[in-house]
């Protein structure tokens, strides 16, 4: 009973499988669930703040079979590494998904902690694979890290 999922619980499932490997950093065996063809297009605000460490492969990249998907998503998760995230929820009506996901991350470069979120927008074919993932990154805050050097000779006693 109840072994049997219906096409909107099998999309969530997906949707969650990608969620937690683009959050994770670990792409397993998504790539299984794209289509041929694939659209995936990720944009996010950070050019507003100038915000170099924000390089997450903006704009639209058509994913031409499984082996490609792989390598893009590779090369994708390699560069967003992630603290600490929190999905917000899934959506599944037809043929179409969302999710949302808060997250922290830190900056590579200068250790700053940066807090954001993202929206992720899914369009599956007819046999339930994904045509389209299209994701708009909103980064919340930057907070710089402490600087020893600031505090080196104040407060040193004699």
């Amino acid at each position: 009973m109840g072994e049997f999922l219906s096409e909107a619980q099998r999309k969530r499932s997906i949707i969650r499988e990608i969620m937690d490997a683009a959050m994770s950093g670990s792409p397993g065996s998504i790539a299984r669930h794209f289509a041929p063809g694939a659209m995936f297009s990720n944009r996010n605000n950070a050019g507003i703040i100038d915000a170099p460490w924000f390089n997450r492969m903006e704009g639209e990249y058509r994913l031409q079979g499984e082996e490609e998907a792989k390598s893009f998503l590779n090369e994708l998760l390699r560069r967003a590494t992630y603290i600490s995230y929190k999905p917000r929820g899934i959506v599944v009506e037809d043929d179409e998904g969302a999710s949302r996901c808060d997250w922290t991350r830190q900056d590579e470069t200068n250790g700053s902690l940066v807090t954001g979120s993202t929206m992720y927008w899914f369009s599956f074919t007819t046999d339930g694979r994904i045509r389209s993932i299209e994701t708009i990154g909103t980064i919340h805050s930057v907070i710089s890290p402490k600087r020893e050097e600031a505090f080196a000779g104040s407060g040193t006693r004699g």
